[in-house]
């Protein structure tokens, strides 16, 4: 089932969502429904990574690409984040054509469950990094808007203002 990413301005995506608790029996069946859910929305909105509450889910779960593998992860956590940070741009699909230069980790160890309730120990760098780091702070009600000043924000939105309307009027000439 296809879900409209909600907007930018969704109350949903500035609160922390608790834990997933797995429970017994049909926990663990929606936890099943729902990583799919969220890999098929991932896919079918041209991500590589999308928290539960961007389609108006509040679950504390994302799905992400790791070296073009789907991975989902419930309660995730970073155990450790590498000494080395790295400025590079990044957009959002709830954000559409807005695009932010952020820092983030390079390399970062995590916890996370799977849709099984095991526990997964992983590591990842560089894009793997940059995502993870991005769909968790959406679970704790933050969004990449909150790693930019005011005027990198209004620079960014006069450029994402101008994407956009190409874009309807490309819409508009094909349409």
């Amino acid at each position: 089932m296809i879900l409209d990413l909600v907007p930018e301005n969704d109350p949903i995506l500035s609160e922390s969502i608790p834990s997933y608790n797995f429970g017994f029996g049909t926990a663990s069946q929606q936890a099943s429904e729902l990583a799919k859910l969220l890999i098929e929305n991932m896919y079918h909105h041209c991500g590589i990574g999308l928290s539960a509450n961007q389609i108006g889910i509040p679950s504390r779960a994302f799905a992400m690409l790791v070296d073009n593998t789907p991975i989902v992860c419930f309660n995730p956590k970073i155990l450790e984040e590498s000494e080395e940070w790295i400025y590079n741009k990044e957009g959002c699909l709830s954000f559409p054509a807005l695009v932010l230069k952020i820092k983030r980790p390079k390399a970062i160890a995590v916890t996370y469950q799977d849709q099984d309730d095991q526990t997964m120990l992983a590591s990842f760098s560089d894009l793997s990094s940059r995502c993870f780091c991005h769909e968790m702070e959406h679970m704790d009600g933050y969004t990449f808007l909150d790693h930019v000043s005011d005027f990198q924000l209004k620079t960014a939105r006069k450029k994402q203002h101008l994407t956009l309307r190409k874009i309807k009027r490309k819409e508009k000439r094909n349409g």
